[in-house]
């Protein structure tokens, strides 16, 4: 899909690796300004002079983005760096494996604000810049686990990524009178560098029940928020996007595996 996104300035939370870091490149080669957020500054740097090598344009802001002052901080640098926003990518998630039992309110707290109150925040930074230049795009990465978990022990990410889907949805209506559009994608197994915890044999587990055979790649989450950003999306608003291969589709891998036959 050809995607011309000259004269827009995108904000992508969650930037300097992973998912973010191809999500970030991504836009910026379709020709948006792209500003990378990232509590750390190395990795951010890195992404942006990989899309600046490559002829994007990039800068970083490097934030903790669990606190309404970051949030605003962040939405603030893109619109100075580059004259307003009209794309914001909220990507920027912790999930500590924690068993419920050992779940402090400390951190269930520090997953709430990283996770789901940051929505609130960014939106709320991006409110006015929406509405002074229409055709706005607010895109959110949940996760399959918000309403479908597969893995114990990520009971607080669970939770702030079924709020993020219920707020984002709401936002939709809101946001709609601005001509803005909120949608949210749901990853379902990425393969990214985020977490070493995810071993070979759980990984292998999960891909076994997925319809497609093979997990996901960055790229492909990247191509979703490409979708959501252009204006072929223009009538497509308060939607949840599974991007997981069919995981989603519980009775699925029994047809895929020929099973039912």
């Amino acid at each position: 899909m050809k995607v011309d996104l000259s004269g827009k300035v995108a904000l992508v939370t969650g930037g300097g690796r992973g998912i973010g870091r191809a999500i970030a490149a991504k836009l910026a080669a379709s020709g948006a300004s792209v500003v990378v957020a990232t509590r750390t500054a190395a990795t951010g740097q890195a992404v942006v002079d990989e899309i600046v090598a490559d002829g994007g344009t990039a800068q970083l802001v490097a934030l903790d983005l669990s606190s309404s002052a970051a949030c605003h901080a962040a939405v603030a640098a893109a619109a100075e760096a580059f004259g307003g926003l009209d794309i914001l990518v909220h990507n920027s998630a912790i999930f500590p494996f924690t068993p419920f039992a050992q779940l402090a309110d400390e951190e269930f707290d520090r997953v709430m604000r990283t996770n789901l109150y940051s929505v609130k925040w960014l939106a709320s930074a991006a409110l006015p810049h929406f509405a002074a230049r229409s055709g706005g795009r607010m895109i959110a990465i949940a996760s399959l686990i918000g309403n479908r978990s597969w893995l114990a022990g990520l009971d607080a990410y669970a939770a702030s990524k079924a709020g993020m889907t219920g707020l984002c949805k709401s936002l939709a209506l809101e946001f709609a009178k601005l001509e803005a559009t909120v949608n949210l994608i749901e990853p379902g197994l990425i393969i990214d560098d985020r977490d070493p915890r995810m071993d070979e044999s759980t990984a292998r587990q999960i891909v076994s029940n997925i319809p497609v055979m093979r997990s996901g790649l960055p790229s492909d989450i990247a191509n979703a928020v490409l979708f959501f950003a252009s204006p072929t999306s223009d009538f497509v608003t308060g939607q949840s996007l599974a991007v997981d291969g069919g995981h989603h589709l519980p009775d699925m891998s029994a047809y895929a595996m020929g099973s039912h036959l």
